[in-house]
C-alpha cells in the first residue's frame, strides 16, 4: 500500500518525461476528481494551461494526496491569473479548475477562477454562476453570493432543477450568516496552542472516560535531518491521544501503538469506548478517498489487538462509511455513509451493537438530522440527550456547519435541527464539535484560517484543519415566581417557599415571599428540585422544577395558589363501605391515595376524619358504624406512613345532617323531616346517600 501512495507522486511527476497528451492529462485531471484527489486534478489542469516545464516541482499535500507542478503566473499581489483571451480549450480548463479549487476547499482561489468562468460561460459548465456564489459565500461575501445565486435562478429557470433549489437554500444561508441574533458573543473560541494543532492538519478531538483525548492528526515524528526522514510522514493521518490536566489543558500528544496506526492508511475521527476497551475509527486508502471504511480494536493485556473491519451493517462495499461514535452505554454506534437508504450524499446512521462488537440493522436517522446533502462527525452527549453532527445540507454560514438535535424519548425521534450558530459555525467548514459532561468546555474542528504547513509554495491557498477549543459561558439556573391567593388572586406576602433536592445532594432550604409576595433564588445544574409554597391559614402548593438536561442558562418562573382552609368539614367524595360494614371497599382505597398524597403536601396539618350515617337505624348503632368507619379510613392512613398523631378517628353517626347549597345560594340541612318531604325517590335517595359521608376537618395547623 505505501507502494501505491508514493506512486501517485511518481506519476504526476512523470507525466512530462513521458510525454502525454493534453487530452490525456485531462482524463487523468478528470479521474482524480472522482476519485477525490482534487489536488491532483488541480495539478494535471494547470499543467495543461501553463505549458508547465518537466522536472521542476512544487509540493501541495491537503493531507490526502501528494503533486508536483511549476508556478503558474500571478499579479502584483501573489494571486494566480487566469488566462485573458482564453481559446475554447483554455475556456474548459478555466471550467475545470474552477471546479477543482472548490472541491479542494481552495475558497479564495475558487472564488477567483469561478469569477473567470462565469465570465467565460459555456454550456458545458451550466453551474458556474452557481459555483461563483458558493466561493463567495465561502469567503463571507455574502451578499455579494446572493446576488449571484438570485441571478443563477434567473438564468437556470427551472424551480425543480437541482441546483436551483440548492441556490435557495444557498440564500436562506446567506440571509442566516447576516443575522446577528445568530452570533453568540459570550461563546470564547480560540485555536489550541503548542503540540495540539502541530502539523499538516488535525481534526476530530474526542474524550475518553480516563481524562484523556484522541485526535487525528497528520505530523512527521522525525526531523528533516535524520535519516529515517519521510517527507510523506507528516500527510498521513494517524490517531494521538493526551492527557486533559485538571485545569483544562491538554498535555503532550503521543501516537496511539502501531496496531491501530498504520504506515499505509490514514487513520482518523476515533472514539474509545467508556470501559476504555474498544476503539472505533476510519480508515482511509491514501489512493482513493471513495476506500473509506470503519474498523475497530480490543484491548487486552493493555495491547491494543489487529484491527478488524466492521460488518456490511456498517460498511458496505462500494459506498463510505467514516467518523464513528460510540454512545455512553456502548450499545450504539452512530456513524456517517453514503449507503442506500439515506437522503442523500453522506448520511448519519445507527447500530446497535453488542458486547462482542456484532452490529444489528443500519437505522438512518431521518429527516429532521439528515438533508441531500452530506452529514458526518455525529457526537451524542448523553447527558443533555442532544445530537450533534456537522452538515451542509440545512440552513447555516455556507461550508460544513455544526448542527444539533435533541432526542425526544416520548416520540422516539430527534427534535428540529438547529444551527449551534457562530463563532462555532463560521463560513467554512466546521465539524466534529463535542462539549463536556457541564456543556462549558468542548471542541471544534475547523479550516476557518490559512496554515502554512498546508499551503503550496505557489500560493494555493489550501485551508487545512485546525482544532478550536470553545469556553460557553458557564450555565446559570434561578427561580422567581410570586405566591398568590387561589380564590381571589391576591398577593399573599411572607408565604414560605420550601425547596427539597429530590436526590439529596443539594441541601434543602426555605425562603418567603417579600411584601409584594415575590420570590426568587439561584439553581443548580442536574437538579430535580420540589418545591412547596404554604402560609398559615392556607393548604400548601407544589411545584416540581428540572435543570437536568438543559443546556443553556434558563429562568425558571413559578407561581403558586394557595387555597383557604375552610371553616367546616371537607366531604371526601366517593368513600364507600360494604353494606352495615366498617370494610373499606377497593375504590375507597384509591381515593384515599388521593387524601394520602394530600396530606404529604401538608405535612403540618392534624386533622379529624369524620364519618356519618343516614337517618336510618338506630342512633346507637350508627354511631358505633361510623366510628368504626372513621376508624378504618384512619388505620389506612396510618398503614401508609401518615403519622397517627395527625389523625382523630370521629363517629358521629346521623347527629350531622349534610348541609347542600343550591346554585342560588340556599343551604338546606337533609334532616330526616326535609327528606321526607322530597317528592321522588329518587331526590331521597339521593339526600340519604349525602347524609353517609366520610369527611376531615382540620383540627390545627402546625
Amino acid at each position: 500500500m505505501r507502494k501505491i501512495f508514493y506512486s501517485i507522486i511518481l506519476t504526476a511527476v512523470s507525466v512530462c518525461s513521458f510525454g502525454q497528451t493534453n487530452n490525456e492529462l485531462i482524463k487523468l485531471g478528470d479521474a482524480a476528481m472522482i476519485n477525490g484527489q482534487y489536488t491532483n486534478a488541480v495539478y494535471y489542469y494547470a499543467f495543461i494551461l501553463y505549458k508547465v516545464k518537466q522536472g521542476e516541482e512544487a509540493a501541495y499535500y491537503p493531507y490526502e494526496i501528494t503533486t508536483t507542478y511549476k508556478e503558474p503566473k500571478k499579479d502584483e499581489n501573489g494571486t494566480i491569473v487566469p488566462p485573458t483571451n482564453p481559446s475554447k480549450k483554455e475556456i474548459v480548463l478555466i471550467h475545470k479548475l474552477a471546479e477543482a479549487y472548490l472541491s479542494a476547499d481552495d475558497y479564495q482561489n475558487a472564488m477567483i477562477w469561478n469569477e473567470a468562468a462565469i465570465k467565460y460561460a459555456t454550456p458545458e459548465y451550466p453551474n458556474a454562476r452557481y459555483n461563483y456564489g458558493v466561493s463567495l459565500m465561502y469567503n463571507e461575501k455574502f451578499e455579494e453570493a446572493m446576488v449571484e445565486f438570485e441571478q443563477f435562478q434567473t438564468e437556470n429557470g427551472d424551480p425543480e432543477n437541482k441546483f436551483y433549489k440548492k441556490a435557495a437554500s444557498n440564500i436562506a444561508s446567506c440571509q442566516f450568516a447576516l443575522n446577528p441574533e445568530n452570533t453568540d458573543e459570550d461563546i470564547e473560541f480560540a485555536p489550541l496552542e503548542g503540540a495540539m494543532n502541530a502539523g499538516t492538519t488535525n481534526f476530530g478531538i474526542q474524550y475518553t472516560s480516563d481524562n484523556h483525548i484522541i485526535f487525528s492528526s497528520a505530523r512527521s515524528s522525525s526531523n528533516e535531518s535524520d535519516t529515517a526522514y519521510n517527507p510523506m510522514d507528516k500527510y498521513l493521518l494517524d490517531i494521538y491521544i493526551a492527557p486533559l490536566n485538571a485545569d483544562g489543558s491538554i498535555g503532550e500528544p503521543e501516537k496511539i501503538p502501531f496496531t491501530v496506526n498504520s504506515t499505509e492508511f490514514h487513520e482518523g475521527s476515533a472514539v474509545v469506548s467508556a470501559n476504555g476497551e474498544s476503539i472505533f475509527f476510519t480508515k482511509m486508502d491514501p489512493a482513493n478517498r471513495n476506500e473509506t471504511k470503519i474498523y475497530g480494536s480490543r484491548k487486552v493485556n493493555n495491547s491494543w489487538l489487529e484491527p478488524y473491519v466492521l460488518d456490511p451493517h456498517v460498511n458496505l462495499d462500494g459506498f463510505r462509511s467514516l467518523s464513528p461514535f460510540l454512545s455512553a452505554d456502548g450499545e450504539k454506534l452512530y456513524y456517517a455513509s453514503n449507503r442506500p437508504g439515506g437522503q442523500g450524499g453522506l448520511d448519519l446512521w445507527s447500530v446497535k451493537m453488542t458486547a462482542t462488537g456484532q452490529t444489528g440493522r443500519a437505522v438512518n436517522l431521518g429527516d429532521k438530522v439528515n438533508s441531500g446533502g452530506d452529514e458526518f462527525s455525529p457526537f451524542f452527549h448523553d447527558k443533555s440527550q442532544i445530537l450533534y453532527y456537522s452538515s451542509d445540507g440545512h440552513i447555516g454560514f455556507g461550508g460544513q456547519d455544526v448542527f444539533f438535535n435533541e432526542w425526544n424519548a416520548d416520540a422516539d425521534a430527534f427534535g428540529q435541527t438547529t444551527n449551534a450558530g457562530a463563532p462555532i459555525n463560521s463560513s467554512a467548514d466546521d465539524s466534529y464539535f463535542v462539549l463536556d459532561e457541564k456543556l462549558e468546555n468542548g471542541f471544534v474542528t475547523s479550516n476557518r484560517e490559512s496554515c502554512s504547513e498546508c499551503d503550496s509554495i505557489y500560493s494555493l491557498k489550501v485551508h487545512c484543519n485546525r482544532v478550536y477549543k470553545v469556553t460557553r459561558p458557564e450555565i446559570q439556573f434561578a427561580i422567581n415566581g410570586y405566591v398568590y391567593d387561589k380564590e381571589t388572586n391576591e398577593i399573599i406576602p411572607n408565604a414560605k417557599v420550601e425547596f427539597k433536592d429530590v436526590s439529596y445532594e443539594w441541601d434543602h432550604f426555605e425562603i418567603f415571599t417579600d411584601e409584594n409576595g415575590y420570590y426568587e433564588h439561584a439553581l443548580i445544574p442536574d437538579l430535580e428540585l420540589f418545591m412547596r409554597a404554604n402560609q398559615t391559614d392556607y393548604f400548601a402548593d407544589k411545584a416540581l422544577i428540572s435543570t437536568i438536561g438543559e443546556t443553556e442558562s434558563k429562568t425558571f418562573q413559578q407561581d403558586f395558589y394557595l387555597e383557604k382552609i375552610p371553616k367546616g368539614e371537607i366531604t371526601i367524595e366517593g368513600i364507600e363501605y360494604d353494606f352495615d360494614s366498617a370494610n373499606l371497599r377497593p375504590e375507597s382505597e384509591l381515593i384515599l391515595d388521593n387524601l394520602i398524597e394530600f396530606l404529604e403536601l401538608n405535612d403540618n396539618l392534624v386533622i379529624e376524619i369524620r364519618s356519618h350515617t343516614d337517618q336510618r337505624g338506630g342512633d346507637n348503632y350508627n354511631l358505633k358504624l361510623s366510628q368504626r368507619r372513621a376508624q378504618s379510613v384512619v388505620d389506612y392512613l396510618i398503614a401508609h406512613d401518615i403519622p397517627m398523631e395527625r389523625l382523630v378517628p370521629k363517629g358521629y353517626g346521623e347527629t350531622k345532617p349534610a348541609e347542600i347549597t343550591d346554585e342560588e345560594g340556599n343551604t338546606e340541612v337533609m334532616t330526616i323531616e326535609h327528606i321526607a318531604k322530597l317528592k321522588s325517590k329518587d331526590k331521597r335517595k339521593e339526600a340519604h346517600q349525602r347524609n353517609r359521608r366520610t369527611a376531615f376537618f382540620v383540627l390545627e395547623q402546625k
